[in-house]
């Protein structure tokens, strides 16, 4: 998975849909520093990073790359504060699948004397998109931690 950031002017953005937990957004358009346009399409931000959102915004946007998605992590606005949030819902939906996974794997060795390859293979499909969602989301921190402003 990957990171990215640059300087620019939000354009215009539409919200396609606001949950408590992530907002889906149908298009972002950039004017970046350097002169040329960038659209964004099916972006997915944090409540507090999609508030900041406006418009005529300027400053450095920073974006992530996950398996199945993309969005925006941060903005810091031209002499504003940074605005940062990591929408984190599959990690943690990946991490109570596994843990379900290995309690019906674990019941059914105890209950029925036999290990479900489909359980295991189960565990190892999730365990992984758990460690994959993780490191897209270690990469956005360590992104901002090395950003001068």
């Amino acid at each position: 998975m990957a990171v990215s950031k640059f300087d620019a002017t939000l354009l215009d953005l539409a919200v396609k849909r606001r949950s408590a937990s992530n907002w889906r957004l149908a298009d972002l358009r950039f004017r970046r520093a350097d002169g040329k346009e960038t659209t964004i399409p099916a972006a997915v931000v944090t409540p507090e990073v999609g508030a900041a959102l406006a418009p005529g915004l300027t400053g450095r946007f920073f974006f992530y790359q996950a398996i199945d998605h993309k969005g925006l992590h941060a903005i810091r606005p031209a002499g504003g504060a940074l605005v940062a949030g990591f929408p984190s819902t599959n990690e943690t939906l990946m991490a109570v699948l596994v843990a379900i996974n290995v309690v019906w794997v674990g019941a059914m060795a105890m209950l029925d004397d036999r290990i479900p390859i489909f359980g295991l293979f189960l565990i190892a499909f999730t365990g992984a998109l758990f460690f994959l969602y993780r490191a897209t989301r270690k990469q956005a921190e360590a992104q901002l931690a090395a950003d001068d402003g």
